[in-house]
């Protein structure tokens, strides 16, 4: 089982840092839900995560798959701006389930990217998705471990119904909500989905 009090050095990480820095998919969990995580630069690597999730990996769809970043410095790594009001909200949330939808980098697979060529992303806040993204010192995919319109996984033994994944790290997670997202691409915050950040936490 994965650690509940301590993500120190558990005994599934060094096997979970080899399948995503190999191209590889691995479902466990982040702070309120299991998650797809897989190497974020990788096209293959995300193209397995879209397939999973039964989305078309060919072109961007109206919900892309989010990003988690070891730490706030890798936001230029896949980002294409990082407005002032952005850095602001993440200097208050991050690590936290806030997910900011930012300008897309040129070079992101296109399940990461929206219509508007925006991507959510965020730094995670303590989970073992956190230490995995931090130990393999990669932006990692954020999506829900289900299929599409599936209802969330509570614990790992749903998970390895799954067709596709690699790793399924064992544990358990408190459940829904996910994390707030808002739209920080522009001048003003916009929340799209209300998560676990309340409206009030977050200036519009």
């Amino acid at each position: 089982m994965c650690p509940r009090t301590s993500y120190d050095n558990p005994p599934w990480l060094g096997e979970a840092v080899r399948v995503v820095r190999s191209g590889g998919v691995v479902a466990i969990a982040f702070e309120r839900l299991f998650g797809l995580a897989a190497n974020a630069l990788d096209e293959a690597a995300v193209a397995r995560v879209a397939a999973i999730k039964s989305r078309d990996e060919r072109a961007s769809g109206p919900r892309p798959i989010s990003i988690v970043l070891p730490g706030t410095g890798f936001v230029p790594k896949v980002t294409a701006a990082f407005p002032e009001l952005a850095k602001a909200l993440a200097k208050q949330h991050w690590p936290g389930p806030l997910t900011l939808v930012l300008p897309a980098a040129d070079h992101l697979p296109r399940p990461l990217v929206s219509e508007r060529g925006l991507v959510g992303v965020r730094v995670p806040g303590p989970s073992p998705a956190a230490l995995l993204a931090r130990h393999a010192d990669l932006p990692l995919t954020a999506t829900s471990a289900n299929r599409a319109g599936e209802k969330e996984a509570l614990r790992h033994e749903a998970l390895y119904q799954l067709t596709g994944v690699d790793l399924v790290v064992e544990g358990e997670v408190p459940g829904p909500p996910g994390s707030t997202v808002v739209d920080a691409s522009l001048g003003k915050p916009r929340v799209l989905r209300q998560g676990i950040v309340s409206l009030e936490e977050v200036p519009l």
